[in-house]
């Protein structure tokens, strides 16, 4: 509960059912996540919230595939238990790939989140990158959200367009 009052004092909601059942979106959790959520439409906020996790899974994924080391403390994946214990319907299926093919599509991945920044300038690109992956400050959050946005169409598979703020010659 103290997490909430919290997260209900930093977003400005008032300690009600509304504001708790707002406090309580995943997105109010870290820096991206509050930066987009100021931003951006609250139709929009699904969409730009599946953009963070898809490219935090897609650097995790990388640096595993190049031995980088974790960029994070793992402290709580010690107490879950490392075998499966039981599937279901919802459990996602087994990774029959090879460790080759799983490295490869790693490094795909990555590059493919590389070309979806590349459609809005690179401070926002950047930015994005430093504040999704290493949850630091957040100095420009429209750029940030034009950036996810690129992220959000090239996951859809949406035709991409330049979403900056600098405009180039067209010949």
């Amino acid at each position: 509960m103290s997490t909430l009052k919290t997260r209900c004092r930093q977003i400005g909601q008032a300690w009600t059912e509304d504001g708790i059942r707002e406090a309580r979106a995943p997105w109010y959790g870290c820096n991206a996540g509050r930066a987009m959520a100021s931003t951006a439409s609250a139709d929009d906020r699904s969409d730009l919230w599946d953009a963070i996790c898809h490219m935090r899974k897609t650097v995790a994924r990388y640096d595993a595939a190049i031995g980088a080391p974790r960029r994070h403390a793992v402290c709580l994946r010690l107490l879950a238990p490392l075998d499966a214990m039981d599937a279901t319907a919802d459990s996602p299926a087994p990774d029959d790939r090879s460790e080759v093919e799983r490295r490869n599509a790693a490094v795909s991945g990555w590059m493919a989140m590389q070309g979806w920044l590349g459609w809005v300038d690179k401070p926002a690109a950047s930015q994005a990158l430093r504040v999704v992956v290493d949850d630091e400050r957040v100095t420009d959050a429209d750029g940030l959200v034009l950036a996810l946005r690129c992220v959000s169409d090239g996951i859809k598979g949406n035709p991409l367009k330049y979403r900056g703020r600098e405009s180039f010659p067209v010949d």
